[in-house]
């Protein structure tokens, strides 16, 4: 699936897509997670931006798309407990994507992401797939 239909699969409007990594709609925030960068076993999966770079040692973090993303975190975390949409994206960063996909939570025995840890200054975050109740 493309990029742009993958948001709009689950409702999101995505304005600029080669600037946003993110979105939002009235009942929830939707980030994109590059596959690459997901530890998938053992599972659940988890993300973790700390685990493979560093804060200002990186080409990403003064670009608009990371501090739109940094905002549509925090409202996640003060608005709907850290629960976010996730599209996988299938590439490699910085070379750009091929497609990407979305995480399906009731095809994924019912877990979703979960932000865990945010560093609004950065924009780093780590989250992982949760059973959902």
């Amino acid at each position: 699936m493309q990029y742009v239909e993958a948001f709009n699969s689950l409702g999101y409007d995505v304005p600029s897509p080669r600037q946003d990594w993110s979105a939002e709609k009235g009942d929830g925030v939707c980030i994109t997670l590059w596959k690459a960068e997901v530890d998938w076993t053992p599972p659940p999966p988890r993300f973790d931006c700390w685990k493979t770079q560093k804060p200002g040692e990186n080409d990403w973090d003064m670009l608009p798309g990371n501090s739109r993303r940094a905002r549509h975190i925090a409202r996640a975390l003060e608005e709907f407990g850290g629960w976010v949409d996730v599209i996988i994206v299938n590439g490699k960063p910085g070379e750009g994507y091929k497609s990407a996909d979305v995480w399906k939570t009731e095809q994924r025995m019912n877990h979703r992401w979960r932000i865990q840890k945010f560093d609004q200054a950065t924009g780093f975050f780590s989250a992982t797939a949760e059973k959902q109740e």
